[in-house]
Formats: C-alpha cells, structure tokens, sequence
C-alpha cells in the first residue's frame, strides 16, 4: 500500500523548507477583505504580519477545497493508495475534516493522528510518520507511536497584549479591556488536555513570570535530549531571544529550533506574541 502524508501551513513547513518524497503540504488562506492569500505560497509570514502592522484586520481559513481534491487527484494518479493526515488540531481548524472528505471523493483510504498542537510539533510528527511509512510500518504502529509523542508535548503562547485576541474574537470587548486595565497577560496553552483548543494555563503581568511558568512546566514533564523544544515569536526576535536563552541555559541538552509563530495562531494573537513547545522524539527505530 502507498501512503501519502499530508500536513498543512500550519506545520512551518513552508518557512522550514522541508521536502520528502512522500510527503506533502497544504496551505492555508490568509484573507484581507476580498484579497485572498495561500500561507507560504502567495504571502510569507513576514508579509502577513507586515499587513497587521499595517492595520489591516486578517482572518484564516482551511486550505482551498479545489486545492486539496486536485493534490488528490494527482496523488491517486501517482498510485497511492492511502492519505495519512498530521494536520493543525481538529479543534483549531476543519481541516482534517475537509481532507477526509476529499479523500472520499477520490477514492482514497483515509486515516490520521490529530496532533493537538500546531507549529514544529505537527511538522515533526509529520515528517516521522513519513519515515515510520518508508521503513515498512504498519498505519495502526505510525499512529502508536505518534500518539505516544502527542501525550508528551505542549504549547504555550504569550500575546504581549489583548487587542488582536478581541478583533479576531478570541475574547470579549470586556475582557480585553479588563486585562488592558490590569497589566495582565494570558499564557495559552494547546495540548492533549486542552483537546487541541486554544486555552488560558495562567495569568501574569509580566514575560519574566511567563518564562518562569513555562521553564518550570517543562522540567516538571522531564524535558531533555530525547525531546524537540521551539521558540517562535511574532516580530518580537528580541524577546524571543531571550526566552531561547533562557531555555537552553535549563535544557542544554535539547534541540531548541528558533522561527515565526505561524501565521495561522500569529494572525489572532498578534504582533509581539512569544510562544514555546516541546514534543518527545517519535521513536523511529
């Protein structure tokens, strides 16, 4: 049986560059009233936040229906037999969803692990499953060992304030004015106990105290060489730097990757947003 792997921009694997025969990618849409945009294809993440820093009011979108069914196409033609889905999680977007759906229409065997994360965690998850396929494993054991990972990771996000979260209607006017008020700052979490929702872990008044959370979470789940951590940041290199500092002076032995926060959460959370993960190695052996 040959199966394709599919993820979508969600991963970074635009900005990571990564290309594996097998797998395959699909973009999201970045939409600004009536200009619509493929994430990593006709807009990077740099120009989508060039547009919020601009003013502009972005909202995301699954990736193109037609899109996905002619890949699709394309892909039975090429003899595959099977779509294995490591999307954005199913409870941030209908991605997989509209994927299983294409699948059907095509003919094709349908299957996937919901990651319950977004960013390299989803990316990492999807390229071992790409390398879990070519070694000859069976989709029940990709699915194991991928899930075995899900349950060992999390996300956290910082925004460094409210107003994007209440235009993009993640909050209430109320509370986005309540928190302005009050100095205080939400660090988000997506993860297997949120059901890959986008929740609040903590409230702080300060980055300091969030890195604090966040170094003490990760100690806490026995983070070490056997894991891949991220730092991402939404045009905030500075402070992303420092919280990269300050994780490899607590995980020196840990693969730590540095890069944008992908446009999909970035769009919502907004500019000087800071984010952090961790995900233990799918076992590839």
């Amino acid at each position: 049986m040959k199966v394709a792997v599919i993820t979508d921009s969600g991963s970074d694997i635009y900005t990571q560059n990564v290309h594996l025969e097998g797998l395959f990618r699909v973009p999201f849409q970045v939409i600004d009233g009536d200009k619509v945009y493929l994430d990593g294809e006709t807009i990077t993440i740099d120009q989508t936040y060039r547009l919020i820093y601009d003013g502009k009011n972005l909202t995301t979108s699954l990736p193109p229906i037609g899109l996905v069914d002619e890949l699709f196409e394309n892909l039975k033609a090429q003899g595959y037999d099977m779509i294995f889905a490591v999307v954005i999680a199913s409870a941030l977007s209908s991605t997989l969803s509209a994927l299983a759906a294409s699948a059907q229409r095509n003919e094709l065997m349908f299957d996937f692990v919901d990651c319950h994360a977004i960013m390299i965690n989803e990316l990492h998850l999807a390229v071992s499953a790409r390398k879990l396929f070519d070694k000859g494993f069976a989709v029940d054991e990709v699915k194991r060992r991928c899930n075995r990972s899900i349950m060992d990771s999390m996300t956290f996000v910082i925004p460094k304030d409210l107003k994007q979260l209440q235009k993009s209607g993640r909050i209430t006017p109320m509370a986005a004015a309540l928190g302005g008020f009050l100095n205080l700052k939400p660090l988000l979490k997506i993860s297997v106990e949120t059901g890959g929702k986008v929740d609040a872990y903590e409230k702080v008044r300060t980055m300091a105290r969030a890195f604090e959370i966040m170094v003490q979470y990760f100690k806490d789940h026995n983070v070490d060489k056997n894991c891949l951590m991220t730092v991402a940041h939404v045009w905030d290199a500075q402070t992303g730097r420092q919280l990269m500092d300050i994780l490899k002076e607590n995980f020196p032995e840990t693969e730590i990757i540095f890069t944008d926060l992908v446009s999909v959460i970035g769009c919502h959370t907004g500019l000087g947003a800071v984010g952090a993960q961790y995900i233990r190695r799918v076992e590839l052996d």
